[in-house]
C-alpha cells in the first residue's frame, strides 16, 4: 500500500494551504476513492471554477453531486484515474531539524504536527473562492435490530406513554401544515397507508432520488432522478420511517393493504419529503450525498428533517454533520439517530446525531409489541422462528417428543447437546434452552435432524424470548418459558399434549417499556457534551414497509415491527412536527425548540430498579408531545455539560420565561441519575454494557440561589446554580442528575433540565490502553495473549516477549505490535524514529534508503488478524476506540506485525536500513485540536530503543523454528528487500476494525501520563512496569469474520502465539507486498 493517507492526511492540511480541510483523510478506509467535496463562497460559479482550475492540471473528473442555495455551496467531484498518481505529483517537501538529547543521540524526528511544508503545492490550493474541502466518506446502510410481522396495536396503547394521544385529543394536534423530510432509502409512497402517490394532494409531496436504483458499496455510480420511490430494497427502511412519523392506516380499502388493526403515525396529517441516498441494495451512502440531502430539503422548505442514519463514535466535523448544524440553526429542525451500538459501552453516538446544531436521539421500549403464537391444549403462547429455517404450516398439528422430562427441574444446560431422546424419529422434539457454550441452537436442531426429528422446539430457561438461527435442515423454533412447561406438564401428568401451529399475533406487553433499549448508543459526546438529547419509543414500534420487502421477508402484508434508534428517530421528528403546529407561528430559534422537548422529557429509570437512567443514556429523557406543545414556561439552558475536573462549571445562570397569561411561583429543587463506572481501577480500557457498572455514589451537589422565585406574566427571572462536583470512587466516573423546576401552574409535571460531568482530568486520560487484565481475558486469551502483551507497544518478537533497551528485531522474522485505544482521538500515528550517536551517519543512510528525515517516517504494520492479511501505515485518523468483541463501530483490536518495513519520501513501502531506532506511538489528546504543534496535546509512548537487522538469523526460536518447512531464510530476505519495488495492493480499508492504539515505555518529554494506567481519583498515576509500545488497526477498519479458521493466509486465526510466528516468517515477503 502506497502511503496516500500520510500524504493526504499531512499536505493536505499545511499552513499553505488557504482552503480548510474537513474530516477524514483521502484514504481513510471509510473514504471514497479520489472523490471530494468543495466548498465555494455564495455567489461562486464553483463548477465553472473547478473545470478551469482542474483543467490546468490536466485532470479528468465527474460531477458527484452539488448543492447551490442560501444554505450551502458546493460541488462534489470524482476525478478520473489513480489518486496515488497524482497525489504524488503534488506531494510536499519538508525542512525541519532533528532534535537531539545532550549525549546528541536522536531520540525523534519531527513529529507530525510540527511539519513545515517549504514548498505547499496540493491539487486544490489557488482554487479561486473555494473555502473548505473534504475527502468524500461512505455511511452504512441501515438496518433495523429486528424486523417482525406482526398486527399493530391500538394508538391508546402506542402513543400513551410520550403524549401523543393527549396532544390530538386536548389539544388537537395531527402535524397539519407541517412538512417532514425523509431522508433515507427512499419511500414507497404507493403505500395507501402513505398516501398512495406523490405530489400536490398527497401525503408525500415531493422529493428527489440522489443516486439512482443501482448505487451501492461496488458501484458508487450516481444518477440521480425526480422519483424517491423505494420498491426494491428488501428492508424498506425510509418507509417504515415514513409511517412511524406520518402513516395514517386508518379506513384502508386496498387489497393487500388492509391492516389487522388501523393505527397511525405520530403526525399523522403531515406531508412527507422523501430523499433517497440509497440504491437499491441500501448497503452505503456518502457524506456528499447526505449533505446535498440535508441541504436541498431545508431549501425545499421542510420544517424538521430525519436522519435514520450514521454511525460512531466520531466528530462532529464531517460534510453532512455540518450541513445539519447549517440548516439546523437556520429553523429546519435536524433529528438523527443516536446509533444502535448500546452494547460497546460509554461514548459511542454517532454522526450526524453528534452535530452541534442537531438532536440525537435515544431509544425506549414501546409498550407493547405484536407476537406471534401457537395453541398448546387451547391456550395461546408465544414464540419465535428460527431464522434458517422457519417453515411450519399454519394449522399443523405437531407430534410432541419431550428429549428430557427433567430437564428443567434439573437446571440441565445442555439438552439436545449431549442427549437426543431416541423417540424424536419423526416428530417434534422438544429441548431446554441453556447455555451457548454448550452448543447453540444450529447445534442442538442439528442433533435434533441427526435423529429423525421433524421439527426442533426450543423452550426458554428464563422468562426472555431469544431469537434463534436454528437449523436449515428442519423447522426450528424458539418457544415461551411458559409454553414449554406447559407441555411437559401434560406429559408428566401421563397426558399427550396437544400443539398446534399458527402465525396469528397478538400483543406482547413488553416487560421493559419506558426504559432504554439495550442497544441505544450512549453519550456522553467526545467532548463531553449532552449528547443523546432526549428519546423516542425504538423498540418493536409497527410502521408501513414496501410489497417487495414484506414478499423479501415473508410477511403477509406491507406492514412490520422494527426496532432501533432509526425508529426512535423518526417517532422524535413526529412529535417535533407536533410542537411546530401548535408553536409555528413563534418561529422557535434551535435553542428554543432544544428546551421545548428537554424541559418537558421525562427521565426515566433503569429497567427493574427506582435509579434513574444516566444522563449519558437517555439524555433529557422520554419526550412528551403534550406536554413540549403545552408548556407555558421555558427554561434555559436546556442541558448543563460540567464537563471534566480541568473545566468544571461550576455555575450556571438558569433564565425562566413564563409565556403565560398569569404570574406563576416556581420552586427549585435536584435529583440525582445513577453514577457510570466504565473503568475499573489498575484498568485503562473501556468496560463494555455487560461490566459497565450504575452505582448511587459519586454524585454532584446542587444548591440554588434561590429556592423559589415568582415570574410575572410575559417575564423572565434568572436563577444562579452552584454545582460541587464529587470525588471519585473508580477512574472517570460519569456523574448526572436533574434540576427540577416545578411551576405553580402545572405542579403536575415539573420540569427537568439534566446536567452531566466526569470526574478526573479527562484531557490527562490516556488514549492509548497500557494495562488491561479483562482485554486480555475477554479477547487477549483467544489468542494466547495475556495482561502483559495485549497492552499498546512494540515487542521483541513474534511471540510477544518484552522489548528489552538495546534488543535486536530481525526484519526476515518480524516482531509483534499491539494498538489497543481506549479512547476515540482525531488522530494516532506509529512512527519509526532513529536512535544512534552520530546523526550525520544515519541521516545519510536514511536519506540513501530514499527515506525523509526532515519528516516522520511512518511503520508499515502487517495485520495478523484481517483477511488476506493486509499491510497499512501507522496513522489512524481519526482513531475510533476499541471493545472487547463485535463489529464496528467500536471494533475489537487487532494484532499488528512489524518487519522492517515504512514509508518513504515518496509515500511507497521500503526496508528500513539496518541501525537502531525507536516505535513512538502518538494520539491527539481529548480537548485537543489535530492541528496543535504543542506535546502535551498529544499522548505519546515511545519504546525501548532496537537494532534493527536484516537478515536470516532468527530472533525468537518459536517464531522460525518451522519457517525452513515453508520457505528459506533466503527467500524470506529477497521478499523484503523487494518492498519498496512492488507494486502495493493492501490498503488501510482492508484492515481490521482497530484503531491504533499506544503502549507505553519510557516515554520522554512530556508524555509521562502516556504511560499511566487509572486510579480510583480518575487521574494518571505512573505504572511500575514497562510495556512495550503497541499499535491498533485503522478505526474504519472491517471486523474480523465470526467465525473463525486456521489458515496461512490469516495469520492469527489459529488462535496461538507460537503458531503465528512460525508461519510468519515464510510469507513476510509477501505480506509486505500487500
Amino acid at each position: 500500500m502506497q502511503l496516500t493517507p500520510i500524504l493526504t492526511s499531512l499536505l493536505l492540511a499545511t499552513q499553505a494551504l488557504a482552503l480548510v480541510r474537513r474530516g477524514a483523510p483521502v484514504d481513510a478506509p471509510t473514504a471514497l476513492k479520489c472523490a471530494f467535496v468543495i466548498d465555494f463562497e455564495q455567489g461562486a460559479d464553483g463548477h465553472a471554477i473547478l473545470a478551469k482550475h482542474l483543467a490546468l492540471q490536466g485532470l479528468k473528473w465527474s460531477e458527484r453531486t452539488s448543492v447551490n442555495n442560501k444554505y450551502a455551496n458546493f460541488v462534489s467531484v470524482q476525478l478520473e484515474g489513480d489518486c496515488r498518481e497524482w497525489l504524488n505529483i503534488f506531494c510536499l517537501g519538508y525542512n525541519a531539524p532533528l532534535i537531539t538529547n545532550n549525549n546528541d543521540d536522536i531520540t525523534d524526528t519531527t513529529s507530525h504536527y510540527q511539519q513545515q511544508p517549504e514548498d505547499a503545492a496540493t491539487i486544490f490550493q489557488g482554487l479561486s473562492k473555494a473555502t473548505s474541502f473534504a475527502a468524500v466518506t461512505s455511511r452504512p446502510g441501515p438496518k433495523p435490530m429486528k424486523s417482525e410481522n406482526g398486527v399493530p396495536h391500538s394508538d391508546e396503547l402506542y402513543h400513551s406513554i410520550t403524549g401523543v394521544n393527549d396532544a390530538r385529543n386536548k389539544l388537537g394536534l395531527t402535524g397539519k401544515g407541517i412538512t417532514v423530510a425523509v431522508i433515507d432509502t427512499g419511500v414507497y409512497y404507493l403505500h395507501p397507508a402513505l398516501g398512495g402517490g406523490i405530489g400536490k394532494g398527497f401525503k408525500v409531496i415531493g422529493g428527489y432520488d440522489l443516486v439512482g436504483d443501482a448505487y451501492s458499496i461496488g458501484d458508487q455510480t450516481i444518477t440521480p432522478d425526480n422519483d424517491p420511490i423505494d420498491n426494491c430494497s428488501d428492508d424498506s427502511h425510509g418507509t417504515h420511517v415514513a409511517g412511524i412519523v406520518a402513516g395514517d392506516a386508518r379506513d384502508i380499502k386496498v387489497d393487500g393493504f388492509v391492516p389487522a388493526m388501523p393505527f397511525t403515525g405520530v403526525a399523522y396529517e403531515a406531508n412527507i419529503l422523501a430523499y433517497r441516498v440509497f440504491g437499491c441494495p441500501a448497503d452505503s451512502t456518502a457524506s456528499d450525498v447526505m449533505a446535498a440531502a440535508i441541504y436541498r430539503a431545508a431549501d425545499d422548505g421542510a420544517d424538521v428533517i430525519n436522519l435514520s442514519i450514521g454511525g460512531g463514535p466520531d466528530y462532529p466535523d464531517e460534510v453532512d454533520t455540518i450541513a445539519a448544524e447549517v440548516v439546523g440553526k437556520a429553523g429546519h429542525f435536524v433529528l438523527a439517530s443516536a446509533g444502535n451500538s448500546g452494547d460497546k459501552g460509554i461514548q459511542v453516538t454517532g454522526n450526524p446525531s453528534n452535530s452541534n446544531g442537531g438532536f440525537s436521539v435515544a431509544s425506549f421500549d414501546n409498550t407493547v409489541t405484536p407476537l406471534p403464537y401457537s395453541i398448546i391444549d387451547d391456550a395461546s403462547y408465544f414464540y419465535g422462528l428460527g431464522s434458517n429455517n422457519g417453515n411450519f404450516v399454519e394449522g399443523e398439528s405437531l407430534d410432541i417428543v419431550v428429549n428430557d422430562i427433567t430437564a428443567d427441574d434439573n437446571n440441565i444446560q445442555n439438552d439436545g447437546a449431549t442427549n437426543i431422546n431416541p423417540a424424536a424419529k419423526g416428530k417434534a422434539l422438544l429441548l431446554r434452552w441453556g447455555a451457548t457454550t454448550e452448543g447453540g441452537s444450529s447445534k442442538r436442531c442439528g442433533y435434533a435432524l441427526a435423529a429423525g426429528a421433524t421439527h426442533c422446539i426450543l423452550y426458554g430457561n428464563t422468562q426472555e424470548l431469544v431469537g434463534i438461527a436454528g437449523n436449515a435442515g428442519l423447522p426450528s423454533m424458539f418457544l415461551s418459558r411458559e409454553g414449554g412447561l406447559a407441555l411437559i406438564a401434560k406429559v408428566k401428568a401421563g397426558g399427550k399434549p396437544s400443539f398446534t401451529f399458527t402465525s396469528k399475533q397478538k400483543p406482547f406487553n413488553i416487560p421493559t417499556a419506558g426504559t432504554i433499549s439495550d442497544f441505544s448508543s450512549p453519550g456522553l459526546s467526545l467532548d463531553l457534551e449532552i449528547k443523546p438529547d432526549f428519546g423516542g419509543l425504538g423498540g418493536q414500534v409497527y410502521s408501513t414497509i414496501s410489497v417487495h420487502a414484506a414478499e423479501h421477508q415473508n410477511f403477509p402484508l406491507p406492514y412490520g415491527s422494527y426496532s432501533g434508534t432509526s425508529m426512535a428517530s423518526p417517532y422524535s421528528a413526529g412529535i417535533t412536527a407536533l410542537l411546530l403546529q401548535q408553536r409555528k407561528s413563534q418561529n422557535p430559534s434551535f435553542q428554543e425548540l432544544r428546551a421545548y422537548l428537554q424541559n418537558t422529557a421525562s427521565p426515566k429509570t433503569i429497567y427493574n430498579t427506582e435509579s434513574v437512567n444516566s444522563v449519558a443514556y437517555q439524555g433529557a429523557g422520554l419526550l412528551n408531545a403534550y406536554y413540549a406543545a403545552s408548556a407555558e414556561t421555558l427554561v434555559t439552558p436546556s442541558a448543563i455539560a460540567l464537563k471534566d475536573t480541568d473545566n468544571f462549571k461550576s455555575s450556571v445562570v438558569l433564565t425562566i420565561r413564563n409565556s403565560g397569561k398569569e404570574a406563576v411561583s416556581y420552586a427549585f429543587n435536584s435529583f440525582n441519575a445513577a453514577t457510570v463506572n466504565a473503568y475499573n481501577a489498575g484498568d485503562d480500557f473501556t468496560l463494555d454494557a455487560t461490566t459497565t457498572t450504575f452505582t448511587q455514589d459519586q454524585q454532584a451537589s446542587v444548591s440554588f440561589s434561590s429556592s423559589s422565585i415568582n415570574v410575572a406574566a410575559g417575564a423572565s427571572a434568572e436563577v444562579t446554580v452552584q454545582f460541587s462536583a464529587p470525588e471519585a470512587l473508580t477512574p472517570y466516573p460519569i456523574y448526572s442528575g436533574y434540576l427540577e423546576i416545578t411551576a405553580s401552574n402545572q405542579e403536575d409535571y415539573p420540569i427537568h433540565v439534566p446536567y452531566a460531568g466526569v470526574v478526573g482530568s479527562y484531557k490527562n486520560k490516556a488514549i492509548w490502553s497500557r494495562k488491561s487484565p479483562s482485554l486480555a481475558e475477554r479477547w487477549g486469551a483467544q489468542y494466547g495473549l495475556t495482561e502483559a502483551n495485549v497492552a499498546t507497544g512494540l515487542y521483541a518478537d513474534l511471540d510477544f516477549n518484552p522489548l528489552t533497551e538495546g534488543a535486536v528485531i530481525n526484519a526476515t522474522v518480524g516482531a509483534g505490535v499491539m494498538a489497543v485505544a481506549s479512547s476515540t482521538s482525531r488522530g494516532g500515528f506509529i512512527e519509526i524514529v532513529p536512535y544512534v550517536s552520530r546523526p550525520s551517519k544515519r541521516s545519510n543512510d536514511l536519506e540513501a534508503a530514499g527515506f525523509n528525515t526532515s519528516a516522520p517516517i511512518y511503520a508499515r504494520l502487517t495485520d495478523l488478524v484481517g483477511e488476506g492479511n493486509p499491510s497499512s501505515p501507522g496513522v489512524f485518523v481519526p482513531m475510533q476506540r476499541h471493545s472487547y468483541a463485535g463489529d464496528a463501530p467500536a471494533a475489537p483490536p487487532t494484532i499488528w506485525a512489524f518487519a522492517g518495513v515504512a514509508y518513504d519520501a515518496n509515500g511507497n513501502p521500503a526496508l528500513l536500513p539496518s541501525g537502531t531506532y525507536k516505535m513512538k506511538f502518538s494520539a491527539v489528546r481529548n480537548f485537543a485540536s489535530a492541528s496543535s504543534t504543542k506535546d502535551e496535546d498529544y499522548d505519546i509512548i515511545m519504546s525501548p530503543s532496537f537494532r534493527l537487522v536484516d537478515g536470516a538469523s532468527p530472533v525468537a526460536s518459536s517464531s522460525a523454528s518451522i519457517a525452513s518447512s515453508t520457505a528459506t531464510s533466503t527467500q524470506v530476505a529477497t521478499s523484503a528487500s523487494t518492498a519498496s519495488s512492488a507494486a502495493p495492493s493492501g490498503s488501510a480499508s482492508a484492515a481490521t476494525g482497530s484503531s491504533a492504539a499506544t503502549g507505553s515505555v519510557a516515554p520522554t518529554g512530556n508524555s509521562a501520563a502516556s504511560s499511566a494506567v487509572p486510579s480510583a481519583s480518575g487521574s494518571a498515576t505512573a505504572s511500575s512496569t514497562s510495556v512495550p509500545v503497541v499499535v491498533a488497526s485503522p478505526t474504519y477498519a472491517a471486523p474480523a469474520p465470526a467465525t473463525p479458521t486456521p489458515q496461512p493466509s490469516n495469520l492469527y486465526k489459529a488462535g496461538a502465539v507460537s503458531t503465528f510466528g512460525s508461519v510468519f516468517a515464510a510469507i513476510v515477503g509477501a505480506a509486505l507486498m500487500l
